[in-house]
């Protein structure tokens, strides 16, 4: 037992990994990528044990990214892992010499819980036993991406900035209905105190997005591996614009019975109530497009975090 555990000290890659149970926050990577013929890229995040990102590169420089599922109950990221700490990935040193013309470069990083990390490469015609042992783990891990579909594309810009434009829209159709419930609802002291409701309506509009801005430039000074989970804001905040606008149906519902009552619209004689009656109708198209906008969260969701 002495003999294993003086085995053990001497092994730098268990050491910087600290202890075997934070090996599932324990981080991999392979970059094997080559300018003219591309090539593949391979992440075990921190962040979790139970999924991998493959990213295969073509030779055009197309990008296709696939969500591999571990087989976590298996253990199968911490046998990656141990597959390091074997071959103690620390004291890997391949053979340097100058590369020769459109040779790859492959290299593998490993990170540790605290965010630490060791980086390995070689050239590609370079033989390596134990650094080749961990490159090919994580190639046949790669070509199971065969099995699934590649993740949707990323907002390109013109994308995010019609959906920004968009989001807006749908705040400023909320604005307008605010506005109008407003003055359906301050009828004597119009418009001094209509006035003031008003301008509370759009500092919280403009505070929201402000938050949701702020959430957004802060993470991503963060690195990946240390960011939380931002987009739960984002659903948040989009979940209180749609509560908003669902009070908005309900007053629409109530102007509408207040008319129906009446033998005539004109009868109603207050144009307080006709003013709502568009604001509410603004606010049951905001609503419908609140609801299409949670449809496509998952890809909202890239405005703020680009883990997605």
């Amino acid at each position: 037992m002495l003999k294993l555990a003086a085995m053990a000290t001497k092994n730098k890659t268990a050491e910087f990994l600290i202890h075997e149970y934070s090996w599932n926050k324990a981080s991999l990577e392979l970059h094997d990528v080559q300018p003219l013929f591309g090539g593949v890229v391979v992440r075990l995040p921190g962040w979790t044990h139970s999924q991998a990102f493959v990213s295969r590169i073509a030779p055009d420089g197309t990008e296709m990214k696939y969500k591999l599922p571990l087989k976590w109950t298996e253990g199968e990221k911490q046998s990656l892992i141990r597959l390091c700490v074997e071959h103690d990935f620390l004291t890997i040193q391949p053979q340097e010499r100058p590369g020769v013309p459109d040779e790859a470069r492959p290299s593998l990083t490993l990170g540790n819980s605290k965010h630490e990390s060791h980086t390995v490469a070689k050239w590609a015609g370079v033989a390596d036993t134990r650094f080749d042992a961990i490159y090919h783990a994580l190639l046949a891990l790669a070509e199971r991406r065969q099995e699934f579909q590649p993740i949707k594309p990323r907002f390109n810009a013109w994308q995010k900035g019609l959906t920004i434009a968009g989001v807006l829209a749908v705040i400023l159709l909320l604005i307008w209905e605010a506005y109008a419930l407003a003055q359906s609802l301050v009828a004597a002291q119009w418009p001094d105190q209509f006035g003031l409701l008003f301008f509370g309506l759009l500092l919280l509009a403009a505070l929201l997005l402000i938050v949701m801005r702020g959430l957004a430039v802060l993470e991503r000074k963060k690195a990946r591996w240390n960011r939380t989970y931002t987009h739960l804001w984002v659903v948040g905040i989009v979940n209180l614009l749609f509560f908003v606008a669902v009070i908005g149906l309900f007053g629409l519902g109530e102007t509408a019975v207040s008319l129906w009552r009446t033998d005539s619209l004109l009868a109603v004689g207050d144009e307080r109530q006709l003013y709502a009656v568009v604001g509410y109708t603004a606010v049951f198209a905001a609503g419908f497009v609140l609801l299409a906008a949670g449809l496509i969260m998952p890809r909202l969701l890239n405005l703020v975090d680009d883990r997605f």
